[in-house]
């Protein structure tokens, strides 16, 4: 992400501001060796700063990540805090730590070495009742 993207503004469709300012990434294998949990929540927490500083307090926002499993992406976006709500079309549990999230795609995904591999008990798996973001408001 470079540092002077435009921030898109849209409150009347939260679905063409959330695309248009959406971020994802994935390293490939050799990449993810040299990956913390707390390195990834760090930088994070830098892109967050870096947003607020670019809005400088002209729209209320709220930055929020996630861990896409089905692509092995950490992705992260900004949408209106006027919309009052986030885009996702499944129950999400907003309340989850930035830590949380950082540390559940590092050592459960990216360093799983058995990632995308079914075993045995793993085709009745229940699926997660919501999916986990990290929410911050940024005034």
């Amino acid at each position: 992400m470079a540092r002077n993207d435009e921030i898109v503004v849209d409150a009347t469709d939260i679905n063409h501001e959330a695309s248009s300012n959406l971020w994802s990434f994935s390293p490939d294998d050799e990449e993810s060796l040299g990956i913390t949990a707390e390195a990834l929540a760090d930088f994070i927490g830098q892109v967050l700063v870096a947003r607020q500083k670019q809005l400088s307090g002209n729209v209320p926002m709220l930055f929020y990540c996630w861990h896409e499993a089905q692509t092995r992406q950490l992705r992260f976006s900004l949408v209106s805090a006027a919309h009052g709500r986030l885009p996702f079309g499944c129950a999400i549990d907003p309340g989850a730590e930035l830590a949380s999230i950082a540390a559940d795609i590092v050592n459960q995904d990216w360093l799983n070495a058995e990632w995308g591999q079914a075993g045995p008990d793993d085709i009745c798996e229940e699926p997660a009742l919501s999916l986990a973001v990290f929410v911050a408001y940024l005034p």
